[in-house]
Formats: structure tokens, sequence, C-alpha cells
């Protein structure tokens, strides 16, 4: 590939193609990454893309890293940025899931990651150790890159079945109306990226692609993924979080003004303990925004700062409190309508919802409520 000749007053090094466009990526990246990171002191649903943008900078950082042999001698680095790399896809999965329900995945999801420090780990170990190759016997000996796509493309399908087992069990859409279709576009966006990503990994174990070429090409297809997908991102992420940081055009009240907060406050609360708003499955943060009468920005910093939730996580919670006294209550009423009932659109969604929330399903809640009785 042709290369280009970067001057520097202390050394002389060469960017390849490949490795310019590898830089050009890993700045939006790590700009991505301070950004989500210092958002997600307030909102913890900043976490996983900030790590999922970390875990695509690790990807742009490593090949870059021959440019700096004393770099690359440093086991510690090393061994930071292969082990990042390995956890993109499954930070893919948990990135994906958290669009999909609408609020960062409870702690069993996280179990995915299992996969890259079980696997990632001991590969990222012999790439330390620089084995460049692992024998079993003197005669049989198999390439430690080759093991490390084999691994890519293992870890990558059994991400993807996962995923596919939680699509198949959970009806439940994301519930922000003005930011579905963005969170629908990261969704598939992910899911493109990870399957042609698995793809070049297949060509390049079956012979069809050369190293460099299956690398350069890899390159391109996040880097297109970065200036395509990160402005979804930020409109994402932008109603509830970045609007403390960057002013709306709209006119809004002063920030941590109690006294111009609490009728909206009261409102809210009046929605949902007197008029029990929530029952309404289409109940979505644009419409209660027009029945508090202040924007959706306004809406989901007062959620944020006063109630100490987001805007699902209120929702869900008054659906299953009344969920739980119905259920006490009513034991001729069948469930499943009690969940429809409360507001769920789905029985899936609403099981799903009152084990998180609960601990337990609604049937077990039930039984030990007549247990008590």
């Amino acid at each position: 590939m042709q290369a280009m000749a970067v001057e520097s007053s202390s050394f002389d090094a060469v960017l390849t193609v490949t490795q310019a466009l590898q830089l050009v990526g890993l700045v939006p990246c790590l700009f991505v990454v301070i950004f989500l990171l210092t958002l997600s002191f307030r909102n913890r649903e900043a976490l996983i893309p900030a790590c999922y943008f970390a875990t695509l900078a690790c990807g742009f950082a490593l090949p870059l890293m021959a440019l700096y042999p004393q770099l690359q001698e440093n086991n510690w680095l090393m061994g930071a940025l292969l082990f990042g790399e390995s956890t993109l896809v499954a930070f893919s999965f948990l990135l994906v899931l958290q669009f999909m329900i609408g609020r960062v995945p409870s702690w069993p999801y996280w179990l995915v990651l299992a996969i890259p420090i079980i696997g990632g780990g001991s590969l990222t170990y012999a790439m330390l150790m620089r084995y460049a190759d692992l024998c079993l016997q003197q005669t049989n000996c198999i390439d430690v890159a080759s093991i490390k796509t084999l691994y890519n493309i293992f870890a990558s399908a059994l991400v993807f079945l996962l995923l596919l087992y939680y699509s198949s069990r959970a009806g439940e859409q994301a519930a922000d109306s003005v930011q579905r279709r963005h969170k629908y576009w990261l969704m598939i966006a992910l899911i493109l990226l990870n399957l042609l990503a698995l793809a070049l990994d297949l060509a390049e174990i079956s012979k069809h692609l050369k190293h460099e070429e299956a690398l350069f090409a890899a390159t391109m297809l996040r880097l297109t993924f970065i200036y395509l997908a990160i402005t979804s991102l930020f409109r994402v992420f932008y109603p509830g979080m970045v609007g403390e940081v960057i002013q709306l055009s709209e006119p809004a009240p002063a920030p941590h003004n109690p006294e111009l907060d609490k009728p909206h406050v009261d409102k809210i609360k009046a929605l949902m303990e007197e008029q029990r708003a929530y029952r309404e499955m289409r109940l979505n943060r644009a419409a209660l925004a027009k029945l508090v009468g202040i924007s959706e920005h306004y809406l989901s910093r007062i959620i944020n700062r006063y109630f100490g939730k987001n805007f699902n996580e209120l929702i869900n919670g008054y659906r299953i409190e009344e969920a739980k006294l119905r259920l006490k209550n009513e034991p001729g009423r069948q469930i499943t309508v009690i969940g429809f009932e409360v507001g769920f659109n789905s029985i899936a969604s609403f099981n799903r919802v009152f084990k998180e929330v609960v601990g337990v399903s609604p049937t077990e809640w039930r039984e030990k409520g007549e247990l008590r009785n």
C-alpha cells in the first residue's frame, strides 16, 4: 500500500494508509469516551456506550503501536489494548440490549463479559509472551493470530445467539418515540458492523483475504460506522444527559431552582398517583411532557433530579407497585389481564420487568401473598 511520511523533530515514522485511517478513527473514539465518561457520573446509561467506544479505540490503537517499538515492548499497555479489543463483541451485545429495553441491563446480562475474560485473556497472554505458535505437539502448531481470529468468530456467534434469544422472549420496545428511530438505527448499525466484521474474519481465516487486506477493510468498516452513527449516538443521549452541558435553543428554567421545578414535580406525581397516567400503554416521554406542559428535555431533567430515575424506571415503578397490590388483593384476576391493565404492552415485558424489580415472577409473588394470608 502507498505510504505517507510523517516528519517529527525526534523521530521519523511512516504511516501506511491503514494506519492513517486508524489514527483518524482513534481521535473521535477518544473524544466520545471522555465525553460519555464525564456524563456517566450523572447518568449511568452513558457507561456502556463509553466502554464500547473504548474497545473501538483499543482496536484502532493496536496497529499504531508498530510505530513505537518502545511502547510495543510494554506488556501492560499491550495487554490492556489486546484485552480491550477482545471485549468489543460483548459490549456490542450490552449496548444493543440497552437500546432495546431503554435502560442499563441487569447484572446477569453482564456475564457475557466472561467470554472475553476466559478466551481473550488466554490469547492476550500468549501474544504478550511473543508466542508465534501454540503447539500441541512439536509437529502440530497453530498460528496464534489464527486462533485469535477463530476466537473472534466463536465469540461473535455466541453473542449473536444470546441476542436472538433475548429478542425472541422480550416484547418491549424502546420507549422514547422521539429517540426510537435513532436507537433502532444504532442497533441495526451495531449488528451490521459485527456481522461484517465476522465475515472479514471468516474471509481471513479461509485465506480469501490477506491479513493486511482484512485489517484495512475492518478499519474502513469501523471508521464508517463511527462517523455515520456518532450523530445518532448524541441524539439518543442528548435530551437526558447532554442538556445539562449544552444549552438548548428553547428557553428553559435555570437548573437547580426548586421554586420553578416544584409545580412540575407535583404535576408529575398527580398524573402518576391520582390519574394513573402510567396505565396508558402508549405513554412515552413526549406524551408525558405534553401533559405536564414542559419540554422533553426539562421533563427528563426533573425525573432524573427529583425522582432519581430515568423515564422508563419511573413509569415501570408505578406499574409494578399497582400490579403487586392487585396480585395480592385480586386473587381471581388473571395475571395477564393485570399486566395489561397497569400499562404493559406484552406479558413478556410484564414478567421480565416485574422479576427485575421485585426479584420474583408475578406468579411467585401472588403465591407468597396467599401463604402470608
